[in-house]
């Protein structure tokens, strides 16, 4: 099976891009390093993980953010490929692979249905 080869974010999503970015750059203090308005995705140097916000919006017109918990990026070396072996063992895929300027990725669920990011960007770079 396909292994995971770190950590590349922590996601949040946010119904409000502006009020988050404020809170996260202006109140904590968090470095932004990264806003991709298309996509209304914004990227934060927490330290030894990149802090992610989003308008789940962005991807879904109907999707509206969900609050009370994160979701984790796991770095894999091919989304495609991960998607199919877990498919293949009956785990849910709740967004299929989509493509941004920087990475694929797709979305999958724990058994409690959490989500969960299997994610690779383009540059091959992971964990940061």
């Amino acid at each position: 099976i396909m292994s995971v080869r770190g950590t590349d974010f922590v996601y949040y999503q946010s119904s409000n891009m502006e009020k988050s970015i404020e809170f996260y750059r202006d109140a904590l203090g968090l470095e932004m390093y990264g806003y991709y308005e298309d996509f209304k995705w914004a990227e934060f140097n927490a330290g030894n993980v990149t802090l992610a916000l989003n308008d789940p919006s962005s991807f879904d017109p109907q999707a509206t953010a969900q609050s009370g918990g994160a979701a984790v990026a796991l770095a894999v070396e091919d989304v495609e490929a991960m998607v199919k072996a877990l498919e293949a063992r009956g785990i849910t895929v709740t967004m299929q692979i989509q493509e941004s300027p920087v990475c694929h990725f797709a979305c999958i669920q724990d058994p409690d249905g959490n989500s969960i990011w299997l994610h690779h960007r383009k540059d091959g770079t992971f964990a940061d």
